[in-house]
């Protein structure tokens, strides 16, 4: 099966109204024979749903699918997280962007940081009345989230991320290309002093010439023989 962090991985939130987007971008993979990993596919019964968003942050090259609701949904931000914790963004993550109403400056980061303060004072107080560790690790990715959110603001508004509509067009043709720029291609050293064995050197055929009148029995011998 090789290595899954080489393949293309795809952080996205489930959206009805983006599922045609989400179907290009796949389309355009599939076409291009470009190894992917989505999690429809590859979180199987009983896995483990953060060591899968942890993988997405490690992945080699990660597609990532910037709509409002993902920007709103704790497994999607942790996933986030993870892609910034580990490094090389720019050079590892692709962005697909559609703010939708948000606008992409001050505004629209001081909306996405107050519903995650809100999200982390909802999470304290459950906390007081009798919180458990799943609402501590919930408040520990929240904290990371706002943490975070400053860097990924500046990378999608500040590094171009293309016009959206033409990014995902044709099954998002744009997108695969720029993929392909970096994705590893298959090469076959030929080595120019390759002496062929004797098990691979084809049979000669054989010439007799007989100069007399006695015949002989030649054997299985090869080369051209002349009897005189």
């Amino acid at each position: 099966m090789g290595n899954r962090l080489e393949k293309v991985h795809i952080s996205y939130k489930h959206d009805d109204a983006h599922e045609i987007v989400l179907d290009a971008i796949l389309r355009g993979l599939h076409k291009n024979n470009i190894p992917y990993s989505i999690d429809k596919y590859d979180i199987m019964y009983r896995d483990n749903i953060d060591d899968y968003e942890m993988e997405i942050g490690i992945a080699d090259r990660v597609i990532m699918f910037v709509i409002p609701s993902y920007l709103m949904s704790l497994d999607c931000m942790f996933e986030m997280t993870q892609m910034f914790k580990n490094g090389n963004v720019r050079e590892r993550v692709y962005p697909v962007v559609d703010m939708g109403n948000i606008p992409r400056n001050g505004d629209g980061l001081m909306e996405i940081k107050n519903h995650w303060q809100l999200e982390k004072e909802k999470k304290l107080e459950q906390i007081k009345t009798g919180g458990s560790s799943f609402i501590i690790d919930e408040l520990k990715k929240i904290n990371d989230v706002i943490n975070t959110i400053d860097d990924l603001w500046s990378f999608i508004c500040r590094d171009f991320t293309g016009n959206y509509e033409k990014l995902i067009e044709n099954d998002a043709a744009l997108l695969i290309d720029e993929l392909k720029k970096t994705l590893p291609t298959a090469t076959a050293q030929v080595n120019q002093t390759f002496i062929p064995s004797g098990d691979t050197m084809p049979a000669e055929f054989r010439t007799i010439t007989q100069n007399g009148e006695k015949s002989l029995n030649i054997g299985n011998n090869y080369g051209s023989i002349i009897i005189n």
